[in-house]
């Protein structure tokens, strides 16, 4: 909540008129463009899935753009589901949204029910650097024609190719968000074809997203006042929440080594 009043739990996307300041409208428009690149047409009531949906920031945006729209979003956090559900209570759209815990690798929706999938910063919790169990499951639920898109930081390069000052930044970060590691573009572009997709499209935004990314040092600065103001101590967890963030930016200035990719594609 301290990063984003709607609770979004990842970066934002700059277009020409958002003021750099305004974080809360760049992440906003993050989940504008995942829904741009699901090409959906406004007078059918699809099928949706949020993969990965922290408190479901992106369903609602998408229940708000499609309000016919069925969507089912899924975590494996209790506590998520029960934030989620309350927020989307909040706004009324408790009706179009179903916020379920369960692993966005063994998903419990029939093969080729969903028209559209997403995952935004979630794919890199998949398993090693094609994420190929995510990409088995997107290509299982979507039906024919249907299309993904996935917004995440991806390595350029295997991590195994990082100098060390970078390599032990890159592990850390990883250690402090429970990674096992980063997604490969092309591996992942790789499973993605393996498993039937077509029309595969990555687009380097990483330009779009350093505004809001460097916004990360400061909101852990004031997140780290605000709580000792308050008296109140800083959990472990949230230590190293706080520890990723400050780190984020350093791995993003290497962009010869990592990049922040929209993918979307087609369901063949």
């Amino acid at each position: 909540e301290h990063w984003s009043r709607g609770f979004n739990m990842h970066l934002g996307f700059y277009r020409r008129g958002i003021g750099f300041f305004d974080r809360e409208t760049m992440l906003e428009q993050m989940n504008l463009e995942v829904m741009g690149r699901l090409r959906l047409a406004h007078n059918k009531s699809p099928l949706l899935i949020d993969l990965g949906c922290g408190t479901a920031a992106v369903s609602r945006t998408a229940a708000r753009k499609y309000p016919i729209a069925m969507i089912k979003a899924v975590t494996i956090s209790p506590t998520q589901v029960k934030i989620a559900k309350r927020l989307n209570h909040a706004e009324a759209l408790g009706d179009g949204i179903e916020v379920l815990a369960c692993d966005y690798r063994s998903l419990p929706f029939a093969d080729g029910s969903a028209d559209g999938v997403w995952a935004v910063e979630s794919a890199c919790y998949a398993t090693g650097p094609s994420k190929k169990d995510l990409v088995k499951e997107m290509a299982r639920v979507l039906r024919k024609g249907g299309r993904f898109a996935v917004a995440d930081c991806f390595l350029k390069k295997p991590s195994v190719d990082l100098s060390f000052p970078v390599n032990k930044c890159y592990s850390s970060v990883c250690k402090s968000w429970a990674l096992e590691g980063l997604p490969v573009v092309d591996r992942f572009v790789d499973a993605l074809d393996e498993y039937g997709f077509r029309d595969i499209e990555v687009e380097d935004i990483s330009w779009r997203v350093a505004p809001s990314l460097f916004h990360a040092p400061f909101a852990v600065l004031g997140f780290v006042l605000k709580r000792i103001l308050d008296g109140k101590p800083l959990k472990q967890h949230s230590l190293n929440n706080l520890r990723a963030s400050l780190l984020a930016p350093m791995l993003g200035m290497n962009r010869s080594k990592f990049s922040y990719c929209l993918v979307s594609g087609t369901r063949a």
